[in-house]
């Protein structure tokens, strides 16, 4: 008992007295006195410190049991990995970065046959859609379902789903049951997706509601909800919930797998879902529990192996087109060919164009040649025929063509002849027919040098327009500027009035044929007028006797009476609006105005 004990306190205490020691004389007396209390196990005391007290030699016994330590803790859980992910993650980097070709020939063995199944996996199955797509597209069936979705308002695939598809999980939402935050969200291939991170919190606020205002268990969940074929199932843990949308008939073991799986993410990540504060990243490995809910069964599994005996027909469809896309190739470039010498043939049909070449060159159409100003825009001809639809590049250099209707166009434009008058050419010879002004008729020799195409000129069958209007108005002006004036209280004429009056009839008379030319009708106003020496009525009176005595002279000359308007307007200086016309400086005349209707 007492050796046990002192043995205990030689363990607890050997290095301290190893250490405490100090170097003597009688240091070879001590290791004799713990030689003889101790005896052999002092020694094996002694090895034991050395070695737990050398790392070198701690490292290679550990090394020889730390593969097995590795292999039961990898059987109990998945500590071991994620504690070495970050080593090797950092070790694979380091070293592509200091060498890659290295890392490059250790992978190539993996990687090779890998990329390789890769390959022939996306291969596969683009064939498989290929051909499903072909099948659905040009069988009846296919119509019947877009006149469906046409009908009903909805896409084509949605339609094809329901006819097609038993139950079908679309989507599958992993959220956080404390923050309503969204940690991952799987979806089918052919599924409708919107924004996953307000669904998620919709989803949330729905349950939430419920709770909120019907009278129901705070601690129960939302196990359904059901919008038409399409099923939201709850399914909640302790810290996450599991909503799968499931359209068509729900089978009953869907719910048991959707529990399950919510079970599994709780055993894998109950630590980090309960601590999670909106870090989705931190799941990159629940992509396998959620894969696992995105189940769906087809209407047509039933009845596989009828359908397998069928005939291929998107593969004969396919084999018939790689064997007829020779043929269609050189058809439509047939077409194409046609369409464009139909083109080239009305360009060389238009006047005032004309075609030198035309060829097509890396896919472009090109055509060269001469364009007359006044023909069609070319490009305008080309857009006309609907039928041609390529672009084509047109170089055209300018000219001027002597064909007959481009030179009928450039003499229209050159003299701009007025409406009466018919321009017609001849062999080179320009006839102009009707009537025309005379400034018009004058400045055509100026012309004649700018119209391309014609040599003489022959206007024998036009004739001048006559500007009544303008002779008209001088012969107003001639009559009005008339003034005849008259003594003091007198209305006699002398010889020089009489020659006054003479001159007024034969302006009247030559003023009725001119009018009557240009279908008018005239009156003459003969006005007298008397100074302000008398009264107004005496005033009235001799100046109406002054201006009938002139309308009477103007009658017996031949003047028709129905043009003639004789009136006296009294004192001169009483009508300053009329007198101020005309220049009286006696104050006692008569005046003269015409009137045209």
């Amino acid at each position: 008992m007492a050796r046990g004990v002192l043995q205990k306190n030689n363990i607890m205490g050997v290095s301290s007295v190893e250490k405490d020691t100090p170097i003597s004389d009688h240091s070879d007396d001590l290791q004799h006195l713990r030689a003889l209390l101790l005896g052999a196990e002092y020694e094996d005391l002694l090895r034991l410190q050395k070695e737990f007290s050398s790392h070198s030699h701690t490292s290679e016994r550990l090394s020889q049991v730390i593969s097995e330590a590795i292999a039961i803790r990898c059987k109990q859980d998945n500590s071991v990995s994620q504690a070495l992910v970050p080593s090797i993650e950092d070790a694979i980097r380091i070293s592509a970065k200091r060498d890659p070709k290295r890392l490059a020939n250790a992978l190539f063995p993996v990687m090779g046959p890998a990329i390789r199944e890769s390959v022939s996996e996306t291969v596969n199955a683009m064939m498989q859609q290929v051909n499903q797509l072909l099948e659905n597209s040009l069988s009846a069936r296919s119509i019947k379902w877009r006149i469906n979705a046409f009908r009903t308002k909805r896409s084509f695939a949605e339609v094809m789903l329901s006819e097609t598809v038993l139950y079908q999980v679309e989507q599958v939402f992993l959220i956080h049951r404390e923050t309503s935050l969204l940690i991952n969200h799987l979806t089918s291939e052919n599924a409708i997706v919107k924004d996953p991170d307000m669904v998620s919190a919709m989803l949330t606020a729905v349950t939430e509601f419920v709770k909120d205002s019907f009278v129901v268990d705070k601690q129960q969940n939302v196990k359904s909800i059901k919008f038409g074929q399409l099923n939201l199932l709850f399914e909640a843990g302790p810290h996450a919930i599991v909503v799968a949308a499931v359209r068509g008939l729900i089978p009953s073991d869907l719910q048991v797998t959707i529990r399950e799986q919510i079970e599994e993410l709780h055993r894998l990540y109950a630590s980090k879902l309960e601590s999670f504060d909106g870090a989705a990243e931190e799941f990159p490995d629940t992509y396998e529990q959620l894969e696992k809910c995105l189940l769906s069964k087809k209407k047509n599994e039933e009845v596989a192996s009828t359908n397998n005996k069928k005939l291929p027909w998107p593969a004969i469809i396919a084999i018939s087109l790689l064997i007829l896309s020779p043929f269609a190739w050189w058809l439509i470039n047939k077409i194409e060919q046609n369409k464009w010498h139909d083109v080239v043939s009305l360009l060389q049909a238009e006047s005032g164009i004309i075609v030198l070449s035309h060829d097509k060159k890396n896919g472009e159409y090109i055509i060269n040649g001469l364009r007359d100003p006044l023909s069609k825009d070319p490009v305008e001809i080309i857009a006309a025929h609907q039928k041609f639809n390529q672009s084509v590049t047109l170089n055209m250099q300018s000219y001027y063509s002597n064909e007959q209707d481009i030179v009928q166009k450039r003499l229209l434009e050159v003299l701009n002849p007025p409406a009466d008058v018919v321009a017609t050419v001849d062999n080179g010879i320009l006839t102009l027919r009707g009537e025309a002004e005379s400034d018009w008729i004058s400045a055509l020799p100026s012309k004649m040098p700018f119209i391309l195409g014609v040599s003489n000129l022959d206007t024998s069958q036009l004739r001048e327009i006559i500007d009544f209007q303008q002779e008209i108005q001088q012969l107003i002006g001639s009559i009005e500027g008339v003034v005849i004036e008259f003594a003091p209280n007198s209305s006699e004429l002398n010889t020089d009035d009489l020659k006054l009056i003479n001159y007024i009839n034969h302006q009247i008379n030559d003023l009725q044929v001119l009018t009557q030319k240009a279908e008018k009708e005239f009156k003459l106003g003969v006005l007298g007028f008397a100074d302000t020496a008398g009264t107004s009525s005496v005033n009235i009176l001799i100046s109406e006797s002054r201006a009938r005595n002139i309308h009477d002279i103007l009658a017996a000359m031949g003047i028709t009476e129905d043009i003639l308007l004789a009136k006296g307007l009294g004192s001169y200086g009483s009508q300053f609006e009329t007198a101020n016309k005309h220049n009286c400086q006696s104050q006692r005349c008569v005046m003269f105005e015409v009137y045209i209707n």
